[in-house]
């Protein structure tokens, strides 16, 4: 009897350290597999910065397939170069953070790029100069609010960061021409 007993107290002597450090590492291992959820202030704005971003450079791709003006082509390419830069830094963030990033525009922001992409020529060009005032608009003002209120130290800067761009493009929204068929009152 003593000789399974004996047995068993080694085998636990031998296994007690291990034990030990792999209780201890899993308290204070971080967490890489999972995200953290965020305050829902701020996942909340992250994820709309996200979609405005993401937004903004497909409208812009779309814009570069579909208008004809000069102006709105120079428009188009600065905003993808914007918003990607914006993008990355977004992303940079939210993965340091480990807040979920998106994978897919949202609804609103689908319906936005699905009604550009029904139009062509005239009617495109002042959908998109629309849908750019518009939502630069409220972009400027989730950005401000977010940068005066929010949570995450890293994501005020950023996102206070980002108002000179998005600022610049609301009045260069707001100066493209207007197509010729004049369809909406003067902005």
């Amino acid at each position: 009897m003593r000789k399974p007993l004996l047995a068993g107290a080694i085998a636990l002597a031998l296994l007690a350290p291990s034990l030990v450090l792999a209780a201890s590492w899993s308290r204070t291992a971080p967490m890489t597999r999972s995200p953290t959820r965020a305050d829902a202030t701020t996942q909340n704005f992250a994820d709309a910065a996200w979609n405005i971003n993401n937004f903004e450079i497909q409208a812009g791709r779309e814009a570069e397939s579909k208008a004809s003006g000069r102006d709105y082509l120079d428009y188009a390419r600065m905003i993808e170069k914007d918003h990607a830069s914006l993008d990355d830094g977004l992303k940079q963030i939210m993965q340091q953070s480990r807040f979920p990033v998106p994978t897919a525009l949202d609804k609103e922001h689908m319906n936005l790029l699905q009604q550009l992409s029904a139009m062509t020529g005239a009617r495109f060009e002042d959908q998109f100069r629309t849908q750019q005032i518009d939502g630069h608009e409220k972009a400027v003002k989730l950005f401000e609010h977010y940068a005066k209120s929010g949570q995450n130290a890293e994501l005020k800067k950023w996102a206070q960061s980002a108002i000179p761009t998005l600022e610049k493009h609301l009045r260069d929204a707001k100066a493209l021409p207007r197509p010729a068929h004049g369809a909406h009152a003067a902005r």
